[in-house]
């Protein structure tokens, strides 16, 4: 785990007081808890639990179950495990393929799984 790389990104994507980060158009880093686990606990600290997007219809139930298969590397979405995320306004490319760099990797799946970069 790179620390050094960490506190730069955490100095880019300070949140001014007052400020909704929420509300900032950036990349969102989403996580497997098997993932976080690998950050010190300051870092995971800075993380969100969350859900995935619940279904609206049948169809959509189904490709939910998919994506977090997928995500979490496993074939039954009960061994899923929680997921966390940030938003970060200054991320970069470089940034990314470090975030993919902390996924865990099986037999089954060597592109590995537990981390997906969202831009927005």
């Amino acid at each position: 785990m790179d620390e050094i790389w960490l506190k730069e990104l955490n100095k880019r994507n300070f949140a001014v007081e007052g400020e909704d980060c929420s509300k900032w158009d950036c990349a969102i880093v989403t996580i497997s808890s098997s993932v976080l686990d690998k950050l010190t606990q300051e870092e995971q600290a800075k993380f969100q639990i969350t859900e995935f997007k619940r279904a609206t219809n049948e169809i959509e139930h189904w490709a939910r179950v998919e994506e977090i298969c997928d995500f979490f590397g496993v074939e039954d979405p009960e061994l899923a495990g929680n997921i966390y995320i940030r938003r970060f306004k200054n991320l970069n490319l470089e940034d990314e393929m470090k975030w993919l760099d902390l996924r865990d990797v099986s037999e089954d799946i060597p592109e590995g799984f537990g981390v997906k970069v969202d831009w927005r």
